[in-house]
C-alpha cells in the first residue's frame, strides 16, 4: 500500500474589494499552511495567474499543472500541486464543465465558465518508503462547481462522473488503466444535496432546491454509496468513509469567523481507496484570521 495525502484548499480569488484580507496580505499564510501539512497532491481553487504564480514561488518542491478558464488560458483555475520527490505527474488535461467540455465554455446557465483539472501522478522509484511504493499510481480531480445555478452543479456533477473514466488514458500506455480516483474541490453544495448524491451514485433527487444547502444530515449514507453501473466512476465521500475525522463539520469563513453547517469542499475517492483519516484545517495565520473564505480539507489515503 502507499500513503497519500490530498489537500484540496479554495485561496479566494484576488479581490481588491477584500481590504485587510486582499490576497497580498494572505498569500504568505497560505503557503505556510501547505508547507506545514505537507500534502503530497494539493489541489487549489479560484486561483488568478498571478496568485499562481505566488504559489508556485511559495511551494518549490512541487510541481503544477492546470490551467485557467477562459479562452487564452488565464482566469481562475483550479491547479494541482504535486510533491516532486514522492510523485511524477505522466499525464494531465483541463476539460469544461459544460455541453462542449473540450472548448472554453460556460454551461447550463452556470454564473462563470467551470472547470475541472486532471492529473495522474506515479510514486517516484527512490522516493522515501520506495519499498512501500511499488510504483502505485493515482487520478486526481480537481474542480469548482457554480455558486450560482443549481441545474450547473447537477449537470456538472453528471459530467464527472461520465468524464473521469476516460482520464484512464493518455500516453502512460495500460499501466494506469485501472488507476484509482481522488476528486476534491468546493463543490459549492453540502452532503446530501443533488450534486453530492449524483457522484455517490446516488441519483434519487431532492423535491427542491434547499437541500443543497441543508448540512450533514444525509452524510452518514455517503461510505454506504458508490456503487454504480456502465462505464461512470464509483465514489464514496472521503469524510464518511474515514477511520478518524478531525477538525469543523463545516468547511466555509468569513476570514473571522466559521460559517456553520456550510461543508462544501470535499474530498470523493474510488474504491480502491483507503481512507484513514479526514480533516478539516482549522489553522489562522498570525493576525488571528483564516487564511481564505474556506477551510482546506485534508484526506490521508492508501492506495
Amino acid at each position: 500500500m502507499t500513503a497519500i495525502r490530498v489537500l484540496s484548499y479554495n485561496v479566494r480569488y484576488a479581490n481588491r474589494g477584500d481590504h485587510h484580507d486582499a490576497w497580498h496580505d494572505r498569500r504568505d499564510a497560505v503557503g505556510r499552511l501547505v508547507r506545514f501539512h505537507r500534502p503530497d497532491v494539493a489541489a487549489f481553487q479560484e486561483p488568478l495567474p498571478e496568485q499562481r504564480e505566488d504559489l508556485r514561488e511559495r511551494l518549490p518542491g512541487y510541481e503544477f499543472v492546470g490551467r485557467g478558464r477562459g479562452t487564452d488560458g488565464e482566469g481562475e483555475g483550479c491547479p494541482i500541486a504535486v510533491r516532486s520527490d514522492r510523485f511524477d505527474v505522466v499525464d494531465s488535461d483541463t476539460f469544461w464543465l459544460s455541453e462542449t467540455p473540450e472548448e472554453p465554455s460556460t454551461g447550463w446557465d452556470a454564473s462563470h465558465p467551470r472547470i475541472a483539472t486532471w492529473a495522474r501522478v506515479r510514486a517516484v522509484d527512490g522516493g522515501y518508503d520506495a519499498d512501500d511504493h511499488g510504483g502505485a499510481t493515482l487520478r486526481v480531480v480537481n474542480t469548482h462547481f457554480d455558486h450560482v445555478s443549481a441545474r450547473a452543479r447537477r449537470e456538472a456533477a453528471r459530467l464527472l462522473r461520465e468524464r473521469i473514466p476516460e482520464t484512464r488514458t493518455g500516453n502512460t500506455g495500460d499501466r494506469d488503466g485501472a488507476a484509482p480516483v481522488v476528486l476534491v474541490g468546493d463543490l459549492n453544495c453540502t452532503p446530501g444535496s443533488d450534486p453530492h448524491r449524483i457522484l455517490v451514485g446516488d441519483e434519487r433527487e431532492s423535491d427542491g432546491e434547499a437541500a443543497e444547502g441543508d448540512g450533514e444530515a444525509a452524510e452518514s449514507d455517503g461510505d454506504a454509496a458508490g456503487a454504480t453501473t456502465g462505464d461512470r466512476a464509483a465514489l464514496r465521500d472521503a469524510a464518511a468513509a474515514a477511520d478518524l475525522r478531525h477538525g469543523p463539520a463545516t468547511s466555509l469563513t468569513d476570514f473571522a469567523r466559521l460559517i456553520d453547517g456550510r461543508r462544501i469542499d470535499h474530498a470523493l475517492v474510488s474504491p480502491g481507496v483507503s481512507v484513514e483519516a479526514f480533516a478539516t484545517l482549522a489553522d489562522r495565520d498570525d493576525r488571528g484570521r483564516y487564511p481564505s473564505d474556506h477551510l482546506p480539507v485534508l484526506a490521508r489515503l492508501s492506495v
